[in-house]
C-alpha cells in the first residue's frame, strides 16, 4: 500500500509562467503532464527515446529532446525548476527524482508519489474558483469521483457563486472604507455571517446584499 506522510504537504497554487519544466518520459503519463504544464504557461521540455503522437503534434509549444533518460547529467537537470520522472522504469524514476531533489528542484514521481516533493492533484477550475483533490497517489479515480461529487452536489448551487461574487464586492468596499486590515477582517467576517446579507445572496440579489453590507459597516 502507498504510504505518504500527508502532514508534510501544503496545498499551493503556482503561476507557472516562464517556469522551466522537464518531463522525463514521452508516454501516456509524460504526455498528460507535459500538455497540462504547457497549457498553464510553463516552458516544457520532454526527454525520451520515443514520443506519443500527441506530443509530436504539439512540438510548437513543447520542446522534444531525443535522449536516453539513463544518461541525464546533473548539469542538465539543474537547468529546470520542476521535474517529472515519468518513464516506465520505476528504479530510474526514483533515481532521477532523488537527484532532482538533491539539486533543490520540485520533483513529481508518478510511479512512487511517496518520493515526490510535490503532487499534481485532480482539479476543476472556472473563472471564479478552483478545487483540487488528491488521495496522495492511492487512487486518481477516487479523486475524480470526489471532485465530481463536489461539482454535482455543491457547485451546482448558484448560491455558491452568488456568495463568491458578493464577498468579492464586499472586499473591495471594505478596502475603500476601512484602512486598518484587522478592522476590515472583523467587518468581513461579520458581513459574511449576517443572516440578512446571506438571504439576499441566496436569492441572487447582489445589489441588496451590498447595500446590507454598507449598513453593517456604518452601524
Amino acid at each position: 500500500m502507498i504510504f505518504v506522510d500527508t502532514d508534510i504537504f501544503i496545498p499551493i497554487y503556482l503561476n507557472l509562467a516562464d517556469f522551466n519544466v522537464l518531463i522525463i518520459g514521452g508516454g501516456k503519463v509524460g504526455t498528460k503532464r507535459a500538455i497540462s504544464f504547457a497549457e498553464h504557461g510553463a516552458k516544457v521540455t520532454v526527454i525520451s527515446l520515443s514520443f506519443s503522437d500527441e506530443l509530436l503534434k504539439n512540438q510548437d509549444k513543447i520542446n522534444l529532446l531525443n535522449e536516453n533518460a539513463n544518461e541525464l547529467s546533473e548539469e542538465l537537470l539543474s537547468r529546470f525548476d520542476i521535474i517529472v520522472t515519468a518513464t516506465n522504469d520505476k528504479v530510474l524514476n526514483s533515481k532521477l527524482c532523488s537527484k532532482a531533489k538533491q539539486l533543490r528542484k520540485l520533483c513529481n514521481n508518478p510511479t512512487n508519489p511517496e518520493e515526490s516533493n510535490f503532487i499534481v492533484p485532480i482539479y476543476y477550475t472556472d473563472n471564479k474558483l478552483s478545487i483540487a483533490v488528491t488521495t496522495f497517489g492511492k487512487s486518481s479515480l477516487s479523486s475524480k469521483y470526489v471532485l465530481e461529487l463536489i461539482r454535482e452536489n455543491i457547485l451546482s448551487n448558484n448560491a455558491i457563486y452568488n456568495l463568491i461574487e458578493a464577498m468579492g464586492d464586499v472586499k473591495d468596499l471594505l478596502k475603500d472604507e476601512i484602512k486598518d486590515p484587522s478592522k476590515r477582517f472583523t467587518y468581513y467576517s461579520k458581513i459574511f455571517n449576517d443572516e440578512i446579507f446571506r438571504n439576499y445572496v441566496n436569492e441572487g440579489k447582489i445589489e441588496q446584499a451590498i447595500n446590507r453590507a454598507k449598513v453593517i459597516i456604518n452601524e
